[in-house]
């Protein structure tokens, strides 16, 4: 029986409710990754204080005016957005470095029950059944009441997602924790008293969210993320922003705290007609993704990308990153590129996936790779 088929055993055993909902193909061969990756306890705590250095700048006052003057008003719900995640890869150096963050992350709940069916220790400091609190403290930061009776799911096509089977773990999980669940279509949504959000339309501009947009702004349901924390801290385009010195000249912050951000940061810079000779003759050593995008879309390395694709990203707004070429998982046959997926709420560190693949880009689709259980080496 191959591993996909146990994990979806194991799934079914602890959510019987999943055996009427999930079918077998929804845990694709690809999606797991039968190799470990070791990680340092000091990595773990560098990660941790890192979490924290981002958790304190999202705080500053500074920081909030500075994203008002630079984007216009904002409307700050007071909640702050559960299944977040800091992506790294550890360099050749053995330091790492901030990829992305992302507020709607996948493959927490997943994680976490891969990790219980290996017996592989996950964070000790989270359980699956904590997410309850981390949705009530959603309630509470939003103003509402604690009493946490229904959450919907939201995404646009659910059944249709390739991690379909998250939302069906979620929807169990919280059945058992005594909270009512549903899955919905973003163009359906009704209200409840928590939406969590997976849509990847971020600010809620499209046609489709229009439904979601008027629940989250007149404060009918919470959302869970929503358009705030990601513009806060997942936009790609403050990466530009963070690694610059004008910035820091603007928002006042504790020299740690700012040395931690410093330090993970790869330098970014925006694409333009202005700077695309410079930008071209310098790519070997760069990685270009639209701003706007989220997972792997129209990412490319430099060394490898076209002249022709090159001058289409001008038309998408896209970022000229650092390259920071990702550490290895050696196996007797092959070799795996990595990174890794680290989860939070707010400053609470709850555990930690390494996504393997090979070629340029996490693709879930590599033969060995997909989501690997990550071993906390002394």
């Amino acid at each position: 029986m191959n591993l996909a088929s146990l994990f979806y055993q194991h799934l079914c055993q602890h959510y019987p409710g999943l055996k009427n909902d999930l079918p077998m193909d929804a845990i694709s061969p690809q999606l797991l990754s039968p190799h470990k990756v070791e990680l340092s306890d000091s990595h773990f705590k560098k990660i941790e204080s890192i979490i924290d250095a981002f958790e304190t700048l999202r705080s500053q006052p500074s920081y909030l005016s500075w994203l008002e003057k630079t984007y216009g008003p904002l409307f700050i719900p007071g909640n702050r957005g559960v299944f977040m995640s800091y992506d790294f890869h550890v360099t050749n150096e053995n330091e790492l470095k901030l990829i992305e963050i992302n507020t709607n992350a996948s493959f927490l709940g997943l994680g976490y029950e891969f990790a219980k069916m290996q017996n592989i220790p996950w964070n000790q400091n989270f359980k699956l059944t904590d997410l309850k609190k981390c949705f009530e403290n959603e309630l509470l930061l939003a103003g509402h009441s604690t009493e946490l009776k229904s959450i919907h799911i939201v995404d646009e096509n659910p059944a249709e997602q390739k991690l379909y089977a998250e939302f069906l773990l979620y929807r169990e999980a919280f059945k058992q924790m005594g909270i009512s669940c549903e899955i919905q279509d973003v163009s359906g949504v009704t209200a409840a008293d928590i939406i969590y959000n997976r849509s990847t339309d971020f600010y809620l501009k499209e046609q489709k969210s229009n439904t979601l947009k008027d629940l989250y702004q007149n404060k009918k349901s919470v959302l869970s993320p929503h358009p705030f924390e990601y513009q806060a801290l997942a936009d790609k385009e403050n990466f530009i922003h963070w690694t610059q010195a004008s910035f820091w000249e603007t928002v006042t912050i504790d020299s740690d705290t700012k040395s931690l951000i410093l330090g993970c940061l790869p330098k970014t810079t925006l694409l333009t007609t202005e700077n695309k000779e410079e930008i071209w003759a310098q790519r070997k050593n760069l990685f270009f993704k639209p701003k706007n995008s989220f997972g792997s879309k129209m990412s490319y390395k430099g060394a490898s990308i076209s002249k022709k694709v090159f001058e289409d990203l001008l038309s998408v707004e896209a970022l000229a990153q650092e390259l920071v070429t990702p550490a290895e998982v050696q196996t007797t046959q092959q070799s795996y590129k990595y990174d890794l997926r680290c989860y939070a709420y707010k400053n609470q560190f709850q555990g930690c996936m390494a996504r393997l693949y090979q070629g340029q880009v996490t693709n879930l689709r590599t033969e060995g790779g997909g989501f690997a259980t990550v071993i906390r080496a002394p």
